[in-house]
């Protein structure tokens, strides 16, 4: 690619400040951002992007190349559910520049079963996000790697970083949310409340519910599960974000 690139993809387990990176996205101007189509699509049966109505992981890529012709495209996606028709397209992997974006599983797990608790461990995204690394890191394509810690920490470094690498400029005005929440939020709303009520990257709202102690044991069980594979996350892609 020459110029700006125009398909970048992040991958991201749930819970891991995903959508509030994706609002600094928005808040560029520069780029389509098109919220989760992938998971929607798993979830409802039907995604849309740009306007055209996707009914399978196929369609979501094509359509994403597609507009991806005319103008920027950034799209990000979480991994409760298993992306597996990626791994199938190597020609849709090559077309996107990659990020995954992590966050510690003790926090994650215990977020998501505040918002669901009958959640099953797979959900939590670790293993199918691990899949996705595995697949783009298979056809030999660099994947930074975003940390949801560092970003509640250190908003502007973790985006220049992630500026750095996709080869795109920082733009510090970005990290302001000043726009509303995009109109696409609006079927998950509740998963996204912190990022819409936030007026900052790496600004946390406050009030955030606590996990009923009826549910710690699983929180420390799915932990348990997930830990292997943010390991193994982030030694695979630790030394690509060093060198950024």
């Amino acid at each position: 690619m020459t110029g700006q690139p125009s398909l970048l993809a992040l991958w991201s387990v749930p819970r891991s400040r995903s959508t509030a990176f994706e609002r600094a996205m928005y808040e560029r101007g520069d780029y389509l951002v098109v919220h989760e189509p992938f998971s929607r699509v798993c979830d409802f049966g039907e995604a849309e992007v740009a306007g055209r109505t996707c009914a399978s992981q196929e369609e979501v890529m094509a359509a994403l190349v597609d507009t991806a012709a005319g103008r920027p495209v950034f799209f990000k996606d979480t991994t409760d559910f298993p992306l597996d028709r990626l791994g199938a397209n190597a020609a849709f992997l090559r077309r996107c520049r990659h990020a995954a974006m992590v966050r510690n599983p003790r926090d994650t797990v215990r977020s998501h079963l505040v918002m669901q608790a009958d959640a099953t461990s797979t959900a939590m995204g670790f293993g199918h996000l691990w899949d996705i690394v595995s697949a783009v890191t298979a056809e030999g394509l660099p994947m930074h790697l975003v940390d949801g810690d560092e970003l509640a920490g250190d908003a502007e470094g973790e985006m220049r970083r992630y500026c750095a690498a996709m080869g795109i400029s920082f733009l510090a005005e970005a990290l302001a949310f000043t726009q509303q929440p995009p109109a696409s939020w609006k079927a998950t709303e509740r998963w996204h409340a912190g990022a819409s009520e936030s007026n900052a990257l790496g600004a946390s709202p406050a009030g955030r519910k606590q996990l009923p102690a009826d549910l710690e044991q699983t929180a420390l069980e799915f932990e348990r599960d997930q830990l292997p594979y943010y390991e193994r996350i982030t030694a695979a892609l630790r030394t690509t974000k060093e060198r950024t």
